[in-house]
């Protein structure tokens, strides 16, 4: 059996690792790790973004803990929301105590007055907002926040996504939070984890250095040809039993010849959002800028900022920025304005007016965050099994056309090659 792995990301390469059967992995760039990899600069290491890594399952953890060669940094996070001019501690919904009280009788208000309706994934994330944590709570950081992110029309993103991203407190923990400070720690990533030195590139690279002989480099699919089981790719022919896609699955369908109409028609309806990643490294003069100590990252809500993030690597590891030195990471999904991001920083207080930016490295994600519109899990369905119907399998973030984490990706990875090793 010859399986064709679409994608040397961390999908891709977790598949390799578990797969029994012959494979080789194509990848387009000439480095691996898609996505969730790290880069170099004047003594900084700076990721694909913050790829900070949330384990459930301990074998992961040990897995990961294996191929890096050594034990994994544990974090408990510190992560703030910038909301008129203060720092809140997240999640907003269980952090009323920081407003000022007509931001709390407002929310309070809300949350107390929600209308009483049937809540499901499929409604649109704006009244699963207010629906969850009245209008008060929507108003000052669910609505703003989300529509940076997600940078489209709330009422046509489903709430499909939220499990497990948004904190769900009670009403009794939303409205004690009012007059008593939160002592609960909320949400999946309330502990991280992280490689000790060299960022997510660490864990890359031990799995590359156990697959690389099965991996092509600089090597990008062209064409598919589903009659005759065979990828153009490297100006020569490959022929295959299955395939294994991490690439955006609106690629791969593109890259099918001859894809039957009804399911090239359901191209235009996978929708995603991209987002710019302006990395920095930054000498101070004196010492680290107050707002940002012990932070690890800031969410900011507000419109009058052109960013969504700010995340502080140098806070995680030390070892990412050299001495006298922090590293930031600033992400938007307006990739067109950035020019100011500097000065805005500097005038937020999350740089000091006479640091000195030494190394700065923009990345822009085409596809960053799958948007789940009402007809995704229907679109998905037909298109994922047509494609299983001609030996092809799509995992991963963007395989599978989905909203995930480092944790899951390998997880299902590995479950996909399970399954293929099993098979005739």
């Amino acid at each position: 059996m010859n399986n064709i792995v679409i994608g040397a990301g961390i999908s891709g390469l977790s598949f390799g690792y578990f797969s029994k059967k012959p494979f080789i992995i194509f990848e387009k760039e000439n480095t691996v790790g898609g996505l969730c990899k790290s880069v170099k600069d004047t003594g900084f290491t700076f990721d694909y973004s913050g790829h900070f890594i949330h384990i459930k399952d301990k074998k992961i953890k040990s897995l990961i803990e294996k191929l890096i060669g050594k034990k994994l940094l544990t974090v408990k996070r510190n992560s703030v929301i910038l909301f008129d001019n203060k720092l809140i501690p997240f999640p907003f919904q269980a952090n009323l105590y920081y407003l000022t009280e007509q931001q709390k009788q407002q929310c309070i208000k809300g949350i107390k007055n929600r209308k009483k309706i049937k809540i499901f994934d499929d409604m649109p994330f704006i009244d699963w907002a207010k629906a969850m944590f009245g209008d008060g709570i929507t108003k000052y950081f669910m609505q703003p926040y989300n529509q940076k992110l997600w940078n489209c029309n709330l009422k046509k993103l489903t709430a499909a996504w939220t499990a497990p991203f948004v904190p769900k407190p009670t009403q009794k923990s939303i409205l004690d939070s009012a007059y008593k400070r939160n002592e609960q720690k909320y949400g999946y990533n309330s502990i991280f984890y992280y490689p000790p030195a060299n960022g997510c590139q660490e864990m890359i690279d031990g799995f590359y250095k156990k697959l690389k002989s099965n991996i092509i480099k600089n090597t990008k699919v062209e064409t598919i040809d589903l009659k005759n089981k065979k990828i153009y790719a490297n100006g020569k022919y490959y022929f295959y039993d299955n395939i294994i896609s991490t690439q955006p699955l609106k690629e791969l369908l593109l890259s099918i010849k001859n894809l039957p109409k009804n399911i090239s028609t359901l191209i235009k309806k996978l929708e995603y959002t991209s987002t710019r990643c302006v990395n920095l490294g930054i000498k101070y003069k004196k010492d680290l800028p107050k707002m940002i100590k012990n932070i690890h990252w800031i969410y900011v809500p507000e419109k009058m900022y052109p960013f969504y993030r700010v995340g502080i690597y140098s806070n995680v590891s030390k070892k990412l920025a050299p001495k006298n030195c922090y590293s930031l990471y600033v992400e938007m999904s307006d990739t067109k304005n950035c020019d100011d991001i500097i000065p805005i920083l500097k005038k937020t207080g999350l740089m000091n007016n006479d640091d000195e930016v030494v190394s700065l490295n923009v990345i822009d994600m085409k596809y960053a965050y799958i948007i789940f519109n009402k007809e995704r899990t229907k679109v998905l369905d037909k298109i994922f099994k047509f494609l299983k119907d001609n030996n092809i399998y799509c995992t991963g973030r963007y395989g599978g056309w989905e909203y995930s984490f480092i944790e899951k990706n390998i997880a299902d990875g590995k479950k996909l090659a399970v399954y293929l090793n099993k098979s005739k």
